[in-house]
């Protein structure tokens, strides 16, 4: 099965166990992941009964129903015990957080969390830090002219990080692949294109500076 750059820089970094996809979409990741021999046992969870319906369907085509459970669930609400790598792909960071927080109780199994989220990155990055992970990998693609940062915790003592590691990425800013500076040359731009335009009010004019200066250093 054909995966995106981004499906595939997760399928990259799920160790060999049991793994558990939230928000599994069309299950091609979790599919993926067992016809590869990465995984032994695949969980795919959806919530909503539409998408849940077409997850089924993919999965049956491939003949995997015994090796690739979907479930109509919400989050890890119903994360089985024997799940040791969980993956959330696709979402705001906020959400994750959310999901991760509401159930603590079911994650104390799980040795890795590995998320791709679109929005809040940083904030992801320092919640699942104080859950008792630590990063371990990271890695950015660009798809669609989209930029994709993805983040494999594994359980561990809490290492130190500043502020620059969660806006960043500790990984990413320390390797600077090209990716990663084609990134945030690309919003260094978007930042002098719109104080250009004088439009702004003098806090946001102040956070956009800030935020230059902050990416300049790192660069």
């Amino acid at each position: 099965m054909k995966l995106s750059k981004r499906l595939q820089a997760i399928y990259d970094m799920v160790p060999q166990g049991i793994a558990a996809d939230v928000g599994s979409d069309h299950g091609k990741l979790i599919i993926s992941l067992f016809e590869g021999g990465v995984i032994s046992k695949g969980f795919a969870i959806e919530n909503k009964k539409g998408p849940y319906q077409r997850l089924v369907k993919e999965i049956e085509n491939h003949h995997l129903l015994d090796d690739v459970i979907p479930m109509l669930s919400d989050g890890i609400t119903d994360l089985p015990p024997e799940v040791d790598t969980v993956i959330i792909a696709g979402m705001g960071g906020m959400n994750i957080i959310k999901i991760l927080k509401a159930h603590p109780s079911k994650i104390k199994n799980v040795q890795t969390i590995i998320v791709d989220a679109h929005n809040a990155i940083p904030e992801m990055r320092k919640a699942i830090c104080k859950m008792g992970f630590i990063i371990a990998e990271e890695d950015i693609v660009n798809e669609d002219d989209i930029y994709y940062e993805i983040v494999k915790f594994i359980r561990g003592e809490e290492a130190y990080l500043d502020e620059p590691d969660f806006e960043f990425g500790p990984k990413l800013r320390s390797e600077k692949s090209a990716l990663f500076k084609a990134k945030y040359m690309s919003r260094i731009k978007e930042i002098d294109n719109l104080l250009s335009k004088n439009t702004l009010p003098t806090n946001r004019i102040v956070e956009l500076n800030d935020e230059k200066k902050r990416i300049e250093k790192v660069l």
